[in-house]
């Protein structure tokens, strides 16, 4: 059987564009996997209030905040932050277009039920969340309109 020059083109056509769809498949799947993975361990990073160490972690109160933050402002990519900067009045989160602050607030007392003795109770090292700022792009700006009364 012998192919044309027509059909053989048409099967390198076809080939070439089932190769590029292979490759966009694959590539959309690793970067959902790669989000993914970034995700989950953003969240893990804030899972308890204190590290092994013994020291406060700071993450927690920022998974903790999490929603109050989505509700603030509509921040991308918060799972990809740059930096935490511990200041006196309490820390900053700054990522690649936000920056997250939050105050300490009076340490609270904890009396551990299962550890009877009640005099050594725990305090707890508190924050709050008291700004949000996102940084504004050119397309998130809206146009002013100018009213001429002429």
């Amino acid at each position: 059987m012998v192919i044309s020059g027509t059909n053989k083109m048409f099967l390198l056509t076809f080939a070439l564009f089932v190769l590029c769809l292979i490759m966009f498949v694959v590539l959309v799947s690793l970067r959902k996997s790669e989000k993914t993975l970034q995700w989950d361990n953003f969240i893990l990073r804030g899972q308890s209030r204190k590290t092994d160490s013994g020291e406060t972690n700071h993450w927690y109160f920022v998974i903790r905040d999490l929603d109050k933050i989505k509700a603030l402002a509509d921040i991308r990519n918060i799972e990809r932050v740059a930096h935490l900067e511990v200041t006196p009045a309490g820390f900053t989160v700054h990522g690649m277009d936000y920056e997250i602050v939050f105050d300490r607030v009076p340490a609270s007392v904890v009396v551990d039920l299962q550890k009877q003795p009640k005099k050594h109770p725990e305090t707890l090292e508190d924050y709050t969340l008291a700004l949000v700022k996102r940084k504004l792009y050119p397309w998130d700006m809206k146009p002013q309109h100018s009213i001429d009364n002429g």
